[in-house]
Order: structure tokens, then C-alpha cells, then sequence
């Protein structure tokens, strides 16, 4: 297994869509992989060190594995079948180590979370790596603005579509949201 470390977030201009980049610690290989706009904020915003108001997925999750006593050993990306990526999250628990299949947005965000180290198969580097430069710019991290928008334009999609129930749960993601800016505002790092 090849370590990686997290290199920041970019956006697939072809598609618009967001990628996570994983370069290779001890050389030039790096790998894009497609994520959603919702896990390319969570990453971002584990990257920058910044945290919702309220607990989001993987702090849950980190939070339970700790009352479990269970610590995240590692996390690999392990294959790339169909142009899709595959991860396991390894977990040392009282009963020895255990293995958690997961989708690679997951496994990364947990693994920056807990500051686990991120390792990639040579193969999956072999089939989907690059070479060179990594080119990305800070403008395409999403930011607390970019996810606003996104979950506006959502919500009021829903509210003509009268998906009432998917409104509210937009709603109160909006409220979060906005709490987090209010307190980046009140608190920059």
C-alpha cells in the first residue's frame, strides 16, 4: 500500500463535479476521486479545521467507535472497479482488528477526523493515478456561501414540488449552516 496524504479539494471542470486529491507522500503520484458536493464540503471543512455547530456523519460515527473503544488503525483505497472506488476502514478493537467496508469520502473524512493515515493500492495508482503538478485552485473548495446556495436553490425546488418533508429537512440544514458562518464570523481562525 502506498501512503497518501489529503491535498485539498478541486472541481472536474468537464463535469463540475468535485474531487478529493490524494498525493503520494514519498512521490508524484496522486489520485482524483469523484465526490459528491456534500462530502467535498465535510472534507474541506476537515481540512481547514473547521466544525458544524452539531455533530455531521463522521463525527457521530468517531464518537461511537470511541464509547466502543475502537480506534481507526487506517484507511485504504483498495480498488477501482466499474469507475468506482472501494475503501476499508481498519479498526483496532478490544477483539483485535476489524474491517469496515465504506465509500472513499467516508473513509477519508473519518480518516482526517481521527488523523488516521490514508494508504492507496498500487493498482487502483497504476489504473486512475497521475503524475506531475497537482492542479487545483482554492476557488473550487466549496465554502459555507457555495453550499448555502446550493441548498437554497434545493429547497426552493422542493417547496414548488411540494416535497414539504425534504423542504424541512433542507430547512434546518440551512439553519445549521448559517449558524457555522455566524460563528466563523464571530471566531476566525
Amino acid at each position: 500500500m502506498i501512503p497518501v496524504e489529503v491535498t485539498g479539494i478541486s472541481i472536474s471542470p468537464p463535469y463540475q463535479g468535485y474531487v478529493v486529491i490524494l498525493k503520494e507522500k514519498d512521490g508524484e503520484q496522486w489520485l482524483p476521486i469523484f465526490i459528491g458536493a456534500t462530502e467535498a464540503h465535510t472534507i474541506s471543512l476537515l481540512i481547514q479545521g473547521l466544525k458544524y455547530v452539531r455533530p455531521l456523519t463522521y463525527d457521530m460515527f468517531h464518537s461511537l467507535l470511541e464509547s466502543a473503544s475502537c480506534q481507526v488503525n487506517r484507511v485504504e483505497v483498495t480498488e477501482l472497479k466499474e469507475n468506482t472506488f472501494y475503501a476499508i476502514i481498519y479498526l483496532d478493537t478490544v477483539n483485535g482488528e476489524r474491517q469496515i467496508d465504506a465509500r472513499p469520502s467516508d473513509a477519508i473524512a473519518l480518516a482526517l477526523k481521527t488523523e488516521a493515515p490514508i494508504f492507496v493500492a498500487p493498482e487502483v495508482f497504476t489504473e486512475a493515478g497521475m503524475r506531475g503538478e497537482v492542479v487545483q485552485t482554492e476557488a473550487a473548495i466549496p465554502t459555507t456561501e457555495d453550499r448555502l446556495l446550493e441548498l437554497n436553490r434545493r429547497l426552493k425546488e422542493a417547496v414548488e414540488q411540494e416535497e414539504y418533508e425534504a423542504a424541512a429537512k433542507l430547512r434546518d440544514e440551512i439553519k445549521q449552516l448559517e449558524r457555522v458562518q455566524d460563528e466563523q464570523r464571530e471566531n476566525p481562525s
